[in-house]
């Protein structure tokens, strides 16, 4: 569920503005965190992406907003305190914002920061430090040498299965020809059986005469 932004029902709030006058403080609001994101994403120290934002837990989401920006410390401190999470923080409302007392700037710091964090989400951080680079291609090198491995152990297993059915194959046929061999065999035995009695048949005929 994507967070949408209400640039109005944030300023109506602030009875001393008028439309005209809201209207020119979120453009300049959208500037100033434009420069603010651009800067951020130079100056901030490498991140950790998890899966989605709303998986981020109370200390997940304060030591997220950390690692961004160290200069949100109260804010991310006043979060923590409130027992904030990630998903808390997606399904935040205006009255949750006055409640917490987070200022216009930090509200839409925080709108912005969400809104990254989705773009990013299942995207590997390219601004890994040199020690998160080597782990990541030592575990991708680990996951390879283990798919290799099982690979070889399927085609060990599937070499085995192809040996195997040529035996059967082969003892199948034996059986086959053995079968064909007793079927003559008793064939002929039939004929020899029916030739006996035609012999005896002649010997007896022959004796009555």
């Amino acid at each position: 569920m994507m967070l949408r932004i209400e640039y109005s029902s944030i300023v109506n709030r602030d009875t001393f503005f008028s439309r005209q006058h809201s209207d020119q403080l979120d453009q300049l609001g959208d500037t100033y965190l434009s420069r603010y994101m651009s800067n951020l994403s130079v100056k901030s120290p490498p991140t950790r992406t998890i899966e989605t934002f709303d998986q981020l837990t109370i200390d997940g989401l304060y030591e997220y907003l950390l690692r961004l920006d160290p200069n949100i410390q109260s804010l991310a401190e006043n979060l923590r305190t409130h027992r904030v999470s990630g998903l808390d923080l997606i399904n935040f409302n205006e009255n949750d914002y006055e409640n917490l007392n987070i200022s216009y700037g930090e509200k839409k710091k925080l709108q912005l920061l969400i809104e990254r964090k989705k773009l990013n989400s299942k995207v590997s951080d390219t601004t890994q430090t040199p020690n998160e680079t080597i782990e990541l291609k030592s575990v991708i090198k680990k996951q390879e040498e283990d798919i290799q491995e099982k690979n070889k152990s399927i085609q060990q297993l599937e070499y085995i299965l192809e040996k195997q059915e040529q035996q059967t194959q082969l003892q199948n046929a034996i059986i086959q020809q053995l079968q064909d061999a007793m079927e003559k065999q008793k064939q002929e035995m039939d004929m020899l059986l029916e030739l006996v009695e035609q012999q005896r048949a002649l010997i007896s005929a022959s004796q009555k005469s």
